[in-house]
């Protein structure tokens, strides 16, 4: 299957200084990463952004931050457009990982996830504001997970309203890990 089918951004990396010769890890509908350098035994990696949505979660003043969301490190700029027509973005972000198959945080994952998933399925006749309401849900119904989970709930719900933003909390890699076991928001929204 062909990355389009997938989903996947087909753009190549853009051609900058700070991308050249380094080696790709990862790809997502409208993000490609590449890896960067350790920096005071911190692994980070550079997010190619082609979304506006992408953009603001990682670097609005107001976006969320906190125990479960990405360190942001430094806002690049610019770098060429992404074929949709619109700019990409280099954000230097910590480097996360995927949810290992079981655990304390696959099973907050899992839990999560499929709250949301329910609450979409509960509010479906709503078309798209069904994932809205669906993450309101997750954030004022206590589900026995641990506090700063629930007010990054919060925080995420705040920020998908005030950009527009619609909040995917299904999709594989929108929730990753740190090396520690902390479940992490990775890229929990989309556009419209």
């Amino acid at each position: 299957m062909t990355e389009a089918l997938q989903g996947l951004i087909t753009d190549s990396i853009p051609d900058h200084p700070l991308l050249q010769g380094r080696r790709e890890i990862g790809r997502g509908e409208s993000t490609i990463v590449v890896e960067a350098d350790t920096v005071g035994g911190k692994e980070r990696v550079f997010k190619i952004l082609s979304s506006p949505t992408d953009y603001a979660y990682y670097t609005a003043p107001d976006r969320p931050t906190g125990h479960h969301f990405p360190i942001v490190y430094a806002d690049h700029g610019q770098a060429g457009r992404s074929s949709r027509g619109f700019p990409f973005h280099i954000v230097e972000v910590e480097r996360l990982y995927p949810l290992p198959g079981s655990g304390d945080t696959a099973e907050v994952a899992t839990k999560i996830s499929t709250a949301y998933f329910d609450a979409c399925m509960m509010w479906r006749n709503l078309a798209q504001d069904m994932g809205r309401i669906a993450l309101h849900h997750l954030a004022v119904t206590p589900m026995g997970w641990a506090d700063t989970v629930q007010e990054s709930l919060k925080a995420l719900e705040c920020f998908s309203d005030e950009y527009g933003a619609l909040p995917d909390l299904i999709k594989a890699d929108n929730l990753m890990m740190r090396k520690d076991g902390t479940l992490v928001f990775s890229d929990p929204v989309f556009m419209e």
